[in-house]
C-alpha cells in the first residue's frame, strides 16, 4: 500500500516561494529603512549644522560690532581729554599717598547717595552727560563709565557700585600691565544697573598711544540674541545659547541662566565627545526624544577668557523622522499585499513544477509491481525530463540485470553439489592440522618443565659450590692472617710477598662468592631488610671515609655534595652501604685521574644520590649490558679488573626492593654517572 504524506512537494515549493519572498520583502524593508533612516539623518544633521555655524556666526559678529562701536567711543576727544586732566592730577601727589586717596574715596563713595553733591559732581560733567546720552540712544548699554590709568572713577553714566576698580579682575585684564588689552567678559548679573550682561572693557589712549584709563560699559545680553530670537525650524525647532557650564543663555521663553540645558554628567559628554550631534532623552527644558546639534562660538576674546558658547539647534526628534515613519507606514501596508499575491503565484508555478514528478512517481509504482514497460512520457525540456529519460535507461538496465542474476542463480545452484565436496575434504585437512597442533604443545610444556627444573639444579648447585667453597676459604684467610702476623715463625721478605698476594686472592675468592650469594638470595627472594629511618648523607659519609684511602691511593679528587636539608628515609642501611661501595669502588677502578664527585639532593618525594667520576665512560652500546647478570664490558686480555660481573646487577635489585630506581648516564671518554633515587614516603600502588 502506498504511503499518504501530509506534504507533498507542491506544498513545499509553494512554502519556499513563500519563505524566500517574505525574506526578500523584509530585507528589502529593513535596507530601506536603514538607508532612508540614515540620508534623512545625514540631510537634517546637515542642515542643522549650517543653522548652528550660521547663528554662532551672528553671536560672533554682534560682539565684534560691539567692540567697533566701543572703540569709536573712547576715540572721542571730550572722552580722552577728562582721562588725561585727571591723570596728571596725580603728578602732584606723593606716589605713596595715592592708595590711601582711592581708599578713602572708595570709602566716601560707597557712602553717598546718587543725590549727594559728591556724586552728582561725577555725574552732572560734561563726559558723563554724555555717557547717559549714549546710553538712552542705544538701549542694550545698561552702564557706561571710564576710569583713569590707576583705576579712580573719571565719568559714568550711573553711580557705580565702587570708585576705586583697579582691584577688579576686568580692569586688570584690560589694563594688560600698562599695554592695554580688550576684554570681555561672560555673561552674568551686574549689581550696578540690576540687569544681565555682558561686560566690555576697552583700553583708552592719547594721541602718542599711551595707555591713559579703561572703559568698561555692560551690554545687555538679549541684544546679542536678535538673530536667534528670529530662528526656528518646523514646529518644535529651537535654537539655545547654552555656556560651558550647560547653564542656558538664550531660550525663547526662558530667563537667562536660570535653566540648565540638561544634566551636568549628559551634557559635559556631548561636549567633550568627539561627534556634535545626536539624540538625547527629556533634557531639562523639554520632554521625549531630542535631535540636536550644536556648534561653538569661536570669538577670540571669548576663547582667550575661556569663555565657551555652545549654539544648540534642537528638534523634536518625532518631527525629523516623520518622513521615515509614514515610509514604514507605507511599506507596511505593501507587505502583506504582496504577500497576498505571492502566494497564489507560487501555488500555481508549484502545480507545474509538480506534474513531470507525479508522472514519475506513478511509473515507478506501476515498475515496482511488474509493469517494465510502462510508458514514461515527460516533456520539459529540462532537468526533470533528462532525469526521466535517465530513469528509463535504468529500467533498461535493470532488466538485464535480473536476467544475468537468474543466469548466475542456475550456476550458482550446479556449483553448491562440489562446493559441498571440497569443504568435507578441507575439513578433515584442518582436523588433522589442529592434531598435530596439540601434539607439538604438549612436546613444549614438557619441554618448559625440563628448562625451569634445570634452572632449579642451577640455582641450588651455585648455591651449594658457593657455601662449601666459603668454608675451607675462611681456615686458608685465618692461616695466611696468622703466617703474615708472624705467629707461626719468622718469615722472609720474599714469603711474605706471595703470602700477601695469596691473601689478596682468597679476600677477591670471598667477595665474589659472597655476591653469588647475595645475587641468589635476591633472586629467589629470600633476602632479609632491615628497613628503618636512617640518614643518607651519614650513609654516604660513612662509605666516603673507608673509600678514601682507595682515591688517595691513586691521587683522585674526592668531593662530597650533601644536600643539607636531606630528611630522614626508611631503609636498610647496610644494603645501602653495599650499593655505594660497589658504586664509588667501580668509581675509583676506572678512574685514572680526575675526580670522584658523589651528592644527594631532595626531589619531590625522593631523595637522589649520584656517584660521578671523570674516567673513560661508557659506550652507548655497552649500556644496556651494565646491570646483567654475570657481564663484564672488559673481555679477554682488555681486562683491567677482576670480578663475578653481579655487583651492579645486585645494587640494582636492592635499590628496587627499596622501591628505588638505579640508572646510568655516560658520556664516552667523558665520564659515567651512576644515579639511585629512594622514596621519602612509601608510593601507593
Amino acid at each position: 500500500m502506498d504511503k499518504k504524506y501530509k506534504r507533498g512537494i507542491r506544498f513545499k515549493v509553494t512554502l519556499i516561494i513563500f519563505v524566500s519572498a517574505f525574506f526578500v520583502i523584509a530585507i528589502g524593508i529593513g535596507l530601506s529603512y536603514y538607508l532612508s533612516y540614515n540620508l534623512l539623518q545625514d540631510t537634517v544633521r546637515e542642515d542643522h549644522f549650517k543653522d548652528a555655524q550660521l547663528l554662532a556666526g551672528s553671536v560672533k559678529g554682534a560682539i565684534g560690532d560691539t567692540l567697533e562701536d566701543l572703540h569709536s567711543y573712547v576715540l572721542r576727544l571730550l572722552w580722552v581729554s577728562a582721562a588725561e586732566e585727571v591723570n596728571s592730577g596725580y603728578e602732584k601727589m606723593d606716589p605713596a599717598s595715592i592708595p590711601g586717596y582711592f581708599g578713602e574715596m572708595d570709602k566716601k563713595w560707597a557712602g553717598a547717595s546718587s543725590d549727594d553733591p559728591f556724586v552728582k559732581a561725577y555725574l552732572g560733567s560734561r563726559i558723563s552727560i554724555s555717557m547717559q546720552d549714549v546710553v538712552r540712544l542705544r538701549r542694550n548699554i545698561s552702564e557706561f563709565f571710564i576710569t583713569d590709568k590707576f583705576g579712580g572713577l573719571v565719568a559714568a553714566s550711573n553711580k557705580t557700585s565702587d570708585f576705586y576698580q583697579a582691584d577688579e579682575d576686568w580692569w586688570q585684564a584690560a589694563f594688560n600691565g600698562g599695554k592695554g588689552k580688550d576684554y570681555i567678559g561672560d555673561i552674568e548679573f551686574d549689581s550696578s544697573t540690576g540687569t544681565l550682561g555682558i561686560p566690555f572693557a576697552i583700553p583708552i589712549r592719547n594721541k602718542t598711544g599711551d595707555l591713559i584709563g579703561i572703559c568698561k560699559a555692560v551690554v545687555d545680553a538679549s541684544s546679542f540674541f536678535s538673530a536667534l530670537n528670529d530662528f526656528s525650524v518646523g514646529k518644535t525647532g529651537h535654537v539655545v545659547l547654552v555656556n560651558s557650564n550647560g547653564d542656558i543663555i538664550f531660550h525663547k521663553g526662558i530667563k537667562p541662566l536660570s535653566v540648565k540645558f540638561a544634566k551636568d554628567k549628559d551634557f559635559h559628554k556631548l561636549i567633550d565627545g568627539k561627534i556634535k550631534w545626536g539624540i538625547i532623552k527629556d533634557p531639562h527644558i523639554h520632554q521625549g526624544n531630542i535631535f540636536f546639534i550644536f556648534a561653538p562660538v569661536k570669538h577670540p576674546l571669548l576663547l582667550e577668557k575661556g569663555i565657551f558658547w555652545y549654539i544648540f539647534v534642537d528638534q523634536d526628534a518625532k518631527e525629523v523622522f516623520a518622513p521615515l515613519s509614514q515610509l514604514i507606514l507605507g511599506l507596511s501596508i505593501l507587505f502583506p499585499l504582496l504577500i497576498v499575491i505571492i502566494v497564489p503565484v507560487g501555488f500555481i508555478l508549484s502545480g507545474i513544477l509538480v506534474k513531470p514528478i507525479r508522472q514519475l512517481g506513478l511509473a515507478t509504482r506501476e515498475i515496482r509491481d511488474g509493469n517494465w514497460d510502462y510508458p514514461i512520457q515527460v516533456k520539459t525540456g529540462d532537468e526533470i525530463e533528462q532525469f526521466a529519460d535517465t530513469f528509463k535507461e535504468m529500467i533498461l538496465n535493470l532488466k538485464k540485470k535480473q536476467e544475468e542474476l537468474l543466469r548466475a542463480k542456475k550456476e550458482l545452484e550446479d556449483l553448491s553439489s562440489d562446493l559441498d565436496n571440497k569443504v568435507k575434504l578441507r575439513t578433515k585437512e584442518l582436523t588433522d592440522l589442529q592434531n598435530a597442533t596439540l601434539n607439538i604443545l604438549e612436546d613444549l610444556t614438557e619441554a618448559n618443565k625440563k628448562l625451569e627444573d634445570a634452572v632449579k639444579i642451577k640455582s641450588a648447585f651455585t648455591s651449594t659450590v658457593s657455601h662449601e667453597l666459603r668454608t675451607p676459604l675462611t681456615a686458608i684467610k685465618e692461616s695466611i692472617a696468622i703466617v703474615l702476623d708472624g705467629v707461626a715463625g719468622q718469615t722472609t721478605a720474599q714469603q711474605m710477598e706471595f703470602l700477601s698476594m695469596a691473601k689478596n686472592n682468597v679476600d677477591r675468592l670471598a667477595r665474589l662468592i659472597n655476591d653469588i650469594l647475595d645475587f641468589q638470595k635476591l633472586e629467589s627472594g629470600k633476602m632479609d631488610f632491615r628497613i628503618e629511618e636512617n640518614n643518607i648523607n651519614s650513609t654516604i659519609e660513612e662509605v666516603s671515609k673507608s673509600m678514601l684511602p682507595l682515591a688517595d691511593k691513586k691521587n683522585l679528587e674526592f668531593i662530597l655534595k650533601l644536600d643539607v636539608n636531606m630528611p630522614q628515609v626508611k631503609f636498610d642501611k647496610d644494603k645501602i652501604l653495599q650499593v655505594l661501595t660497589n658504586l664509588i669502588n667501580n668509581a675509583i677502578k676506572f678512574t685514572e685521574k680526575g675526580s670522584i664527585t658523589i651528592s644527594s639532593e631532595q626531589g619531590s618525594n625522593i631523595v637522589k644520590v649520584s656517584v660521578q667520576d671523570t674516567g673513560p665512560g661508557i659506550k652507548e652500546e655497552n649500556i644496556p649490558k651494565l646491570f646483567q647478570q654475570f657481564e663484564q664490558l672488559e673481555k679477554g686480555g682488555d681486562r683491567k679488573t677482576g670480578g663475578t660481573g653481579l655487583g651492579l646487577a645486585i645494587s640494582k635489585e636492592i635499590i628496587e626492593a627499596h622501591k628505588g630506581k638505579l640508572w646510568v648516564e655516560s658520556e664516552f671518554g667523558k665520564g659515567t654517572n651512576f644515579i639511585f633515587i629512594l622514596p621519602i614516603r612509601e608510593r601507593r600502588a
